[in-house]
Order: structure tokens, then C-alpha cells, then sequence
């Protein structure tokens, strides 16, 4: 019997409510499982989840437990790790079709030859072994016991973690004389980023796994989720690893790492997909590259792969054979939802060929919103269609924006001095915010942009500046074309995807330089000014995009193309006339 991930929760927060904690809850869910197969006689014993006293008190979770799989033990580990732990570790429970999922991906990379040898070096409940060992038992690499006694192998730095996995993987096996020793050589608790221990174990030696699966803790160390990390640790990670260069990250390590553990096997592993093309991810890339070669396109798994979890994902699998050390991005095979179809987008030629011609001048586009984080928002705004007494200042939001107008900001912010320095925030002058010529919303799928006037704005807009060949009025009208939109997609991947899409400023920088054509560029800047001034910006659609269509000389068939693009990846731009 399958039990859900909210049945385990409640079922794991009456045990724990007994207040005898994880490990013995843990060892009554296993004696459960064991008693139900009538394998809880002498070698039961010797798992190391057994060495604790039995405790009494767990009827309902036995009960449950006693018609359950053995994956179901991994499972209840997985979904009790405290919220707040697991936010700060970065796991997360893996169903075991996702497992499952990923390992054949994994073996199909290896051809007709089954591995001798799989690590999972972030074992966790053991739902990628069990997979693992699953899948090899159908494809005739043996009996269930050989495979558990000789080809297993993981690694955590929870002890309580490698315990649960050891007591599934023999549930598994299913055979009560079955000595747990072999198992216990194999799934040792320490911290798989340390070298050298791969090499101490049986069966393995210097050539390393054939086989590296799993799902390595996300944990960043840079940007707004970032997780606290000692200075010496920092300096440690970055003086042994490439990939802690860029945006330093815990899966990125064991991305090195899992290539490290197979120099001649596959890996495999599930990472958030910004790593297939994130600037920040390239030293990971690299570091990959060296040793191992993608198995291109990538599958995406959706962004909802992991329950209560909103985060593109993908799985990683790699082949050995390097020698492709630029960094460059992955290919994947494109998904916004698990049980949603996958495809890779194939932008059309006319874009790749726009998007090679030199960019827009650097100085156009830069940082200048108000950073609100934390309690800021509680502390220090008013949402209201007019400020009050203590919130004076407006700010102008991304929300706010729309293609070639801005909307009255309804959002006010207490300027008091000491108001900001206790929230540790500082408002720009005056002078900054007029600098700032037109806005384009950061929070998009696709540049969206408007002129600006001055008004001070969040950090949910990016600023947009004079330029002696590129006019503020000529930005706003190419950036809101439906060809810049189209060449915004087609090179970014996470504008794709249904969360947390956002145009930066790297992005806008990378859009190319038009053509030098006074007449168009003339037309341009007027239509921006009719079409600020009018709130029917439908009807401009078609002379807008004709004249930027022109600039770059396009082919009516060309045109469609594009057109047809843009509606596959943003269908809602339909609204616009496009």
C-alpha cells in the first residue's frame, strides 16, 4: 500500500507528539514494516536504526506502517525534517516515481550495461537506492540480495538519515537472514564533499561509481535566499571547488563533486533547472564539462516535481567524456508542469541570426528601485490611493506598468530617517530617480516599458537612461516590439516558465543594437509619445511592429514566424494584437 505524502505528515506528527522524537519513531515505523514480512527475527537487529530501545505508544503509525512499502519509511523521514531545517539544508521528500523517473533516464545513458557500482551521495531516505536497486532487479542484474550486498552505495552527514535508508534497502531485500554488515560498509555518514572515501570502499577503488544519482540538498550562498556560511568554510569551498565561483551554490558542489565520484560513469542528478543557463551557473558548467558530457536535450520535471515546492527543476544526466569547458547552456526538453507535456523550444532561425549582431550600449539599462526586504513592507508602506501623514513618499511598482504608460503609484513609503536606518534602508535622491528616463518591469516574462518622469520607484523596475545613439523614447518602442519580446524568449529559458520569470538587466543589455536607420528611429520616438499619451495602445500594435520589423529587414514569412513564436510561448500577448 502507497501512503501520501499528507498521510505520512500526520501519521509522523502523532508519533512525535509523544514526545520520544524522530529516532524512535523512525525504528517503529521499520518495526512495523519488518514484523508485517516476518522479518523482524535476529538480523533485524543488527540494523543500526534497531540499536535504540523499543518503545511503545506508536499503534496507529505500526498499523499503518504494517501495509505499507519499504519506500514508505524513507518517505516519513523525509517529510518530518523540520520546516525550518529543511529550508536551511535544502531537502526535500522525493516521490518515488520521481526517483524512479530519474533513474531510468540514468541507466538509459549507460546503453545495454548495467552499473557495477551506485552512489548516491545524498542519500537522504534512500528513495534513489531503492529506485535504483528496483530498476536493476528488473533488467536481470540479479538477485535482490546481491544487488543490495554488492552495487549499493550513499552517503549523508546524518546518521539518522543513512540508518532509515540501511532498514529500507534490507525490507527491501526481503530476506530475514540477510546480514546487514555489507550494507553498513557501504552507506557510511559523513559529508560526501570530503575526498577520499569513495575510495577506501569495497568494490570501488580508485576507478570510482558507474553510476551517481540522487537529489543534492539546494542550498544557494549568494542572492536573497542565501544561507549563512563561516568565512572559513567559504574560503575552503572556494579554494577546492570551481564550481563555488559565480552564484556558489550546495547542489552546484555536488554537481563537481558527483562527476568527481564517476570519472568514467553517468551521473544523474536533479537540480533547480536555472542551472542548465544562469550566467551565475557557468563555472558549474564548466567545472561539469571538463570530465562529463550533458545527454542532451535535458528532461525538465516541472516546476511542482516536489510538493510544496515552487521551483523548475530538471534532471542532470551526464556521460562521460568532457573536453567542453565554455560553460555554455544546456538544452532541455521543456516542461512547466509534471504532469504537463515536454518539448524543446526551437526559437525560429531569423532570431539566432538577430541575436548574434551587436548589443544595446551597456550604460541603457541599470539598478536604481528601492530595495524592500524583510519587514519592510510591514513596517514601512502604506497601499492606499493617497499617501497619509507618516507615508509621504510615492513609489511607482513593476504592477504598476504597463507597455508605454505608467499608472499613479498606490504605494507610499515612510521616509522617516531613522524609520529606514532601523530597517536598513536608504532611499535615493531625487536627482537619481530623474536620471531614470523611461522603466522597464522587472517582474516579467518579457520587457515591458514605459517613459518615466522622475517619481521614485521599488526595485520591481529597472531603470532605463539617456544615451546619445539610443533615445529613451526609442528604447520604450523597441523593447514593447514583438520582435524584442520574441528575441527576450527565445534566449531565455526562465521567461518561459510559469514562475518567478523576471527580465534583468544583464538580459536587456544582451538585446541587439537596431540597425542605424534616422527616419525609423524618428517614427519610432513619435509613436512612443502618441502611445504614452493614449491608453489604446491595440491599435499602434501593427505600425509599432511593422517598423521594427523593417528595421531588421525581415520577410513577411519571417514576420509570422515570429509571430507565431511569441504566441506559443506568451499565448496572453494575443490580447495585444499581435
Amino acid at each position: 500500500m502507497s501512503l501520501s505524502r499528507n498521510e505520512l505528515r500526520k501519521l509522523g506528527e502523532l508519533g512525535l507528539a509523544r514526545g520520544e522524537g524522530l529516532p524512535a519513531l523512525m525504528r517503529a515505523a521499520a518495526l512495523a514494516l519488518a514484523r508485517a514480512r516476518g522479518l523482524d527475527g535476529e538480523m533485524s537487529l543488527r540494523l543500526r536504526l534497531f540499536q535504540t530501545p523499543e518503545r511503545e505508544g506508536f499503534e496507529a503509525l505500526e498499523e499503518h506502517f504494517a501495509r505499507a512499502e519499504p519506500d514508505a519509511l524513507g518517505q516519513l523521514y523525509e517529510v518530518l525534517l523540520e520546516a525550518g531545517g529543511r529550508k536551511r539544508s535544502g531537502s526535500y521528500f522525493t516521490p518515488g516515481a520521481l526517483a524512479l523517473q530519474v533513474t531510468r533516464a540514468a541507466l538509459s545513458a549507460r546503453g545495454d550495461t548495467l552499473p557495477a557500482s551506485v552512489c548516491d551521495p545524498a542519500l537522504g531516505g534512500g528513495a534513489f537506492l531503492l529506485a535504483a536497486a528496483e530498476e536493476l532487479a528488473r533488467r536481470g542484474a540479479g538477485s535482490r540480495r546481491a544487488i543490495v550486498e554488492t552495487r549499493l552505495y550513499g552517503a549523508d552527514l546524518s546518521p539518522l538519515a543513512v540508518a532509515v535508508a540501511e532498514a529500507a534497502l534490507w525490507l527491501w531485500c526481503g530476506e530475514p537472514d540477510l546480514d546487514p554488515t555489507p550494507l553498513r560498509e557501504r552507506l557510511l555518514a559523513l559529508d560526501a564533499l570530503e575526498r577520499g572515501w569513495e575510495q577506501r570502499l569495497p568494490g570501488v577503488g580508485a576507478r570510482g561509481f558507474e553510476l551517481v544519482i540522487g537529489n543534492p540538498p539546494w542550498v544557494a550562498y549568494a542572492g536573497r535566499a542565501a544561507q549563512p556560511l563561516e568565512p572559513s568554510v567559504r574560503r575552503r569551498l572556494s579554494e577546492s571547488f570551481r564550481a563555488f565561483r559565480g552564484y556558489p551554490t550546495l547542489h552546484g558542489l555536488f554537481v563537481e563533486r558527483a562527476a568527481e565520484l564517476a570519472p568514467n560513469g553517468v551521473l544523474a542528478l536533479i537540480v533547480p533547472s536555472p542551472l542548465a543557463d544562469l550566467e551565475g551557473y557557468r563555472p558549474v558548467r564548466r567545472a561539469l564539462g571538463a570530465t562529463h558530457a550533458p545527454c542532451e536535450p535535458l528532461l525538465e520535471l516541472g516546476q511542482d516535481a516536489f510538493e510544496g515546492v515552487t521551483q523548475p527543476c530538471f534532471a542532470l544526466v551526464a556521460s562521460p567524456g568532457g573536453g567542453a569547458e565554455d560553460g555554455r547552456p544546456f538544452r532541455l526538453v521543456e516542461r512547466q508542469r509534471a504532469r504537463g507535456a515536454a518539448s524543446e523550444v526551437q526559437a525560429p532561425e531569423v532570431l539566432t541570426r538577430i541575436a548574434s549582431l551587436p548589443s544595446l550600449p551597456r550604460e541603457l539599462f541599470g539598478e536604481l528601485g528601492f530595495q524592500s526586504a524583510g519587514d519592510v513592507a510591514k513596517t514601512l508602506f502604506l497601499r492606499a490611493d493617497a499617501p497619509d501623514e507618516r507615508h509621504t513618499l510615492p513609489l511607482l511598482e513593476g504592477k504598476r506598468v504597463s507597455e508605454f504608460r505608467a499608472a499613479p503609484p498606490k504605494l507610499f513609503l515612510n521616509p522617516d530617517p531613522g524609520a529606514l536606518a532601523r530597517a536598513r534602508c536608504r532611499v535615493r535622491s531625487r536627482e537619481q530617480y530623474l536620471r531614470a528616463r523611461f522603466v522597464v518591469r522587472q517582474t516579467a516574462k518579457y520587457p515591458i516599458a514605459a517613459l518615466h518622469d522622475g517619481l521614485p520607484f521599488r526595485n520591481t523596475l529597472l531603470a532605463g537612461f539617456e544615451h546619445e545613439e539610443i533615445s529613451p523614447a526609442l528604447a520604450v518602442a523597441l523593447l514593447n516590439s514583438t520582435l524584442y519580446r520574441a528575441l527576450h524568449l527565445a534566449l531565455r529559458r526562465d521567461a518561459r516558465q510559469a514562475v518567478f520569470p523576471q527580465v534583468k538587466v544583464g538580459h536587456l543589455r544582451a538585446l541587439p543594437r537596431p540597425p542605424h536607420d534616422p527616419g525609423a528611429f524618428r517614427a519610432l520616438e513619435g509613436l512612443t509619445r502618441r502611445a504614452s499619451a493614449d491608453s489604446s495602445v491595440a491599435g499602434l500594435r501593427p505600425e509599432l511592429d511593422g517598423l521594427v520589423f523593417g528595421l531588421f529587414g525581415l520577410t513577411s514569412d519571417e514576420r509570422d514566424a515570429v509571430r507565431r513564436f511569441v504566441l506559443r510561448c506568451a499565448p496572453e500577448l494575443a490580447r495585444a494584437g499581435i
